[in-house]
């Protein structure tokens, strides 16, 4: 029966090999580790001991046994005839006697005796009849002889001499043999010689070892690895560098050919021989310089190598080898990958803000026109007495406060990015926000003719701890871009608990029936500068900088914002926000929750009322803004103190005890800055508002630094100063119920030369303000002039500041842009645009006009 050879693992046969296998693979695993120089020594000693053995065999070797035999033959011979001479048949006695002399002479000689042709044993020696064999032949060997005895010529008997063996019986025998005797003495006395003289000669035939210990140390400390390639491309000499990536010691390599190591391309794949440079130096005979190669070591990491190949040429050109040097520029390559990266990334978010700044130079433009262009009509008198006065005012309004937002939305975003985000934590309703946010945008949804409606499909929570600005900040900026994307359809806000029993967190869903977000721009959308597609932003508008403060502004609530989407078909924005400081025990039912949601027909104002009569030290160096201030604050029963620069205000400080003090960050003879560090310094702790219209990123910070405790931008937001003023001084806030009023037309006026006026021109206690700085300007502009001619830039720089503050205080707004440009003409000492400033704003001085008088009762107010 034929047996088929079995291939799977598991039978006794697959066995039976891996258990082959893994004992080949230990026995090679042991051969590896026998030094070569083992090897070589005992190759040698055998070939030197065969040698001596054929030579035995061929009996070119001196053989003792073969003398030995000899002797006893011819020792047979002589006792042979001795005994045909003394041969007497009647009285043997005289040849017993001659034989027994020479069995004591002859140790090796056990017996002898003489034997007639018949068999009968005539003469017996040594008891030779009980050692001879009777079935013993006549013929000779090494131990037994027998010699014929003539007598008359004719054969009388034979002379037989038994001797002790030559060798042992048996396999003894083999063992005695001399050839092999001196054959296992010559093996080893010839290894042990040829071991001590391969080592000495092999140290210095090992260019390893030929290399002085002082210089191999100083090739083993150099970080970059060296090989030494003979002309066949064999490792001479390896140092440790190399050695050490590899993982294995330099002498592992030594002898080995360089393309058994496993050489890689940048892609992984394995290098052939043509490819590898120190080949093509060998072949060219030229030097190959920085050419890429890789290797994998014990670890699986992967080095990068950049290689310098220089042949080495005898004196007559004959090429010995190659020197190759190996540069690990592992680390250099991981960061020029990184850097690449980083350059994409850089390029991508480059290409995003020219994006944004298209998107932010059509959505600042837009409002512009709007702002410019009704002015410009104002100013020239266009709408007094026209119907459409109201409406056109409020367009400028609504056009300035969406401004104002998009700088907030750039500021929120440098907070965010700055991980700076700052977030309350008070009891509030959601529900209410969500209302308040609905009613808002109800008016922008109503103008595109799509529904916007709020549900409130179970019960909720009364309230929850957060911050209720911020939630409303982030659905204002979901619901207003619902609106915006939606063409037809409907804006849904969904109120609910998420399905967890209990609920953990509090959603609010956004849910638009308009264009749809790709799914692969889904998570995208909440990056700066990025909206799902270029072509939104012209379409839609918008700076996409909205979803990445809402979602960031979630995060720091705790929460986050979510969204999924269907193209064509719509998006829902979810933002999570947690259960904090629920009562899950006591729920809103949907009705309740749907009655908050009531429109307020009357406008509540804030009014504050302070303590006690205090007082509030501003420090600015253009009069026109303190006077703006001091108006401000009087109107509000607080105090007003006066200083034109930092060294006053410390001063003052000392001398009328302020309880506030209000500082402008830019001043002459001392700023700001470095007066609130001199208060802190001396143990102030008066509160120091900044005055700043620096609103870029990072001047918190700098603020803060100064000693600062808060600080109020420029222009100012008076609601918004004497609320900080009165949380710091314990104001008490009053609500008045007040119906928002149209203003009244005023009369038409033709003007020819378009002057500029002031807008506030009718107030009553800024009127004498506007009057003073029209009185000033022919001395400021002299002033002005007179330090370009000097060319005292510094001095130019502050009074344009003076001006680009004071003309915009005093309601004179068209001079702030080009005291702006003077301003930074001057401090980049731009000697052209300088000029060019100056012409300009002596040209629009030309066109100032001084408020009118004010009429009786306006006059008595304002005195």
């Amino acid at each position: 029966m034929s047996q088929t050879l079995s291939t799977d693992p598991a039978s006794p046969a697959g066995a039976a090999r891996r258990g082959r296998g893994a004992s080949a693979n230990r026995v090679r695993s042991l051969l590896a580790r026998v030094p070569t120089r083992v090897y070589l020594t005992l190759g040698l000693a055998s070939l030197a001991a065969s040698v001596l053995m054929v030579a035995g065999w061929l009996h070119l070797v001196p053989d003792a046994e073969a003398a030995v035999r000899s002797h006893r033959a011819a020792l047979a011979e002589s006792t042979a005839v001795a005994a045909s001479l003394v041969l007497d048949e009647q009285d043997p006695s005289v040849l017993a006697d001659v034989l027994d002399l020479l069995h004591q002479r002859q140790p090796k000689l056990i017996s002898v005796g003489v034997r007639r042709a018949d068999g009968t044993l005539l003469v017996d020696v040594a008891e030779h009849a009980s050692r001879w064999p009777l079935q013993a032949t006549q013929l000779s060997t090494d131990s037994r002889i027998v010699v014929p005895v003539l007598q008359g010529g004719m054969p009388w008997g034979a002379v037989e001499m038994q001797f002790e063996p030559l060798r042992p019986e048996g396999w003894r025998a083999a063992l005695a043999d001399p050839i092999l005797h001196l054959t296992l003495f010559m093996f080893v006395a010839s290894a042990l010689m040829f071991y001590l003289y391969l080592g000495r000669m092999l140290q210095h035939l090992d260019p390893s070892r030929a290399v002085p210990a002082r210089v191999r140390h100083a090739l083993d400390s150099l970080t970059e690895g060296l090989l030494v390639l003979d002309a066949r491309g064999r490792i001479l000499l390896a140092n440790q560098s190399l050695a050490n990536v590899l993982g294995v010691t330099p002498e592992a390599l030594t002898g080995k050919a360089a393309a058994e190591i496993a050489w890689t391309a940048r892609d992984g794949a394995r290098l052939s021989l043509a490819d590898m440079p120190w080949h093509t130096a060998l072949r060219e005979r030229q030097v190959q310089r920085d050419a890429l190669v890789y290797l994998a070591g014990p670890d699986g990491r992967r080095s990068s190598l950049r290689s310098n190949c220089s042949p080495i040429l005898g004196p007559n050109g004959d090429l010995h080898g190659v020197l190759v040097s190996l540069q690990d520029i592992t680390v250099l390559e991981e960061k020029e990958v990184a850097l690449q990266a980083a350059k994409d990334e850089a390029d991508h978010a480059n290409r995003a803000k020219s994006q944004f700044l298209a998107n932010m130079s059509h959505e600042i433009r837009t409002p512009m026109n709007a702002i410019l262009g009704f002015t410009e009509v104002l100013r020239r008198g266009g709408l007094r007495g026209s119907q459409d006065a109201p409406r056109h005012l409020e367009i400028i309004h609504s056009s300035g406060r969406h401004l104002l937002n998009l700088i907030n939305d750039i500021l929120d975003l440098s907070k965010v990015e700055a991980g700076r985000i700052e977030v309350e934590r008070i009891a509030y309703a959601p529900h209410k926000v969500a209302h308040d946010v609905v009613q808002t945008l109800a008016e922008r949804a109503a103008d595109k003719q799509i529904p916007l409606r709020v549900h409130v499909p179970q019960a909720l929570p009364a309230s929850l701890m957060g911050d209720p600005a911020r939630l409303r900040q982030i659905l204002t900026n979901l619901v207003g871009n619902a609106i915006k994307f939606t063409e037809r359809g409907g804006v849904d806000v969904t109120l609910r608990l998420d399905d967890a029993l209990p609920p953990r967190w509090y959603r609010i869903d956004v849910t638009d029936s308009g264009i749809g977000i790709p799914a692969d721009r889904l998570e995208s959308v909440f990056e700066p500068f990025v909206q799902a597609e270029a072509s939104t932003a012209r379409r839609f508008g918008g700076t996409g900088l909205g979803l990445t403060i809402s979602r960031g502004l979630a995060r720091a609530m705790g929460g986050d914002v979510e969204v999924r989407s269907v193209v064509d078909q719509g998006t829902t924005f979810t933002v999570s926000l947690p259960l904090e400081g629920a009562d899950l025990a006591q729920l809103l039912t949907p009705d309740a929750l749907q009655a908050a949601g009531t429109v307020a027909e009357k406008v509540q104002v804030a009014r504050w009322r302070f303590p006690r009569e205090l007082r509030v030290l501003v420090v600015d160096d253009a009069p026109e803004n303190r006077e703006l201030v001091r108006v401000v604050l009087e109107d509000v029963g607080l105090r007003v103190d006066e200083a034109d620069d930092g060294t006053t205000a410390i001063e003052m400080v000392q001398r009328v005890a302020p309880d506030i003090v209000l500082m402008d960050m830019q001043m002459p003879v001392m700023d700001g800055a470095t007066a609130t560090r001199a208060l802190r310094d001396r143990g102030c702790k008066l509160p120091i508002i900044a005055l700043t219209a620096n609103a870029m990123k990072g001047v918190e910070h700098e603020i803060e630094a100064a000693g600062f405790s808060g600080y109020q931008p420029k222009p100012i937001l008076v609601d918004e100063l004497i609320e900080d003023i009165a949380h710091r001084l314990g104001g008490v806030r009053e609500e008045e119920t007040v119906m928002p009023s149209d203003p009244t037309p005023q009369a038409e006026d033709t003007v020819d030369e378009a002057p500029l006026t002031s807008r506030l021109a009718t107030h009553p206690r800024l009127h004498k303000i506007s009057i003073r700085f029209v009185e000033q300007w022919p001395a400021k502009l002299a002033e002005m002039r007179a330090a370009h001619a000097a060319g005292d830039l510094a001095a130019l720089a502050q009074l344009a500041h003076w001006l680009k503050g004071a003309g915009s205080s005093v309601g004179y707004d068209a001079l702030f842009e080009p005291a702006k440009a003077l301003e930074d003409a001057a401090k980049a000492a731009d000697a052209a645009a300088v000029a060019q400033e100056l012409d300009r704003l002596e040209r629009l001085g030309r066109r100032l006009r001084a408020p009118a008088p004010l009429d009786g009762g306006a006059a008595a107010a304002a005195s």
